[in-house]
């Protein structure tokens, strides 16, 4: 969503900023919100499990990651259900 804002805002028209982002795979898409996750992480160290997945998922989320995305990064990552 993100990207394809940026792209509108950038001149390029609606529908050839939709068929260019219709080639990502979501499956790239995935590796990148996990790689993101996993620089984030550190940084969550300290926190308990509970704030540490709401913070990555709040992180996440600002990125434009997808929630469904999003609730399997944080799944994987830190072992939580966005609704716990």
């Amino acid at each position: 969503m993100r990207l394809r804002a940026e792209l509108r805002a950038r001149g390029v028209a609606g529908p050839l900023a939709d068929a260019a982002l219709a080639t990502l795979a979501d499956d790239s898409e995935l590796e990148r919100a996990r790689a993101v996750a996993r620089r984030r992480l550190p940084a969550l160290a300290r926190a308990d499990r509970a704030r540490a997945g709401a913070r990555l998922r709040d992180h996440l989320l600002r990125r434009g990651y997808a929630a469904a995305i999003v609730a399997r990064v944080v799944r994987e990552c830190v072992g939580l259900r966005l609704d716990d």
